[in-house]
């Protein structure tokens, strides 16, 4: 009965304590997508599975998901990943 307790009490604490970053507080989201993929892309790991990213009308194959973030890094063109790979080009 006291187990029980104690794992609600914690489960109360985790649910209605205030969330508080892991970020230093002197530390903030970039204001623009750009910024915020360079972000991303400085601690991204690649994982070498292929994405299919699109901007408008135009669809890219990526070499994964951090591939998509450096080269809208590099260019400031904003991709995002869409799940159809069928309409995305191959690689040459």
């Amino acid at each position: 009965m006291r187990f029980a307790f104690i794992i609600n009490y914690m489960l109360w604490l985790c649910l209605i304590s205030p969330v508080r970053s892991h970020l230093p507080d002197y530390a903030s989201t970039p204001s623009n997508k750009v910024d915020q993929f360079c972000l991303l892309a400085q601690t991204c790991i690649h994982d070498t599975i292929p994405i299919c990213g699109k901007m408008g009308d135009e669809k890219r194959t990526f070499l994964d998901l951090c591939d998509m973030l450096e080269y809208a890094c590099d260019t400031n063109q904003i991709y995002t990943h869409v799940d159809d790979m069928k309409g995305c080009p191959q690689f040459q």
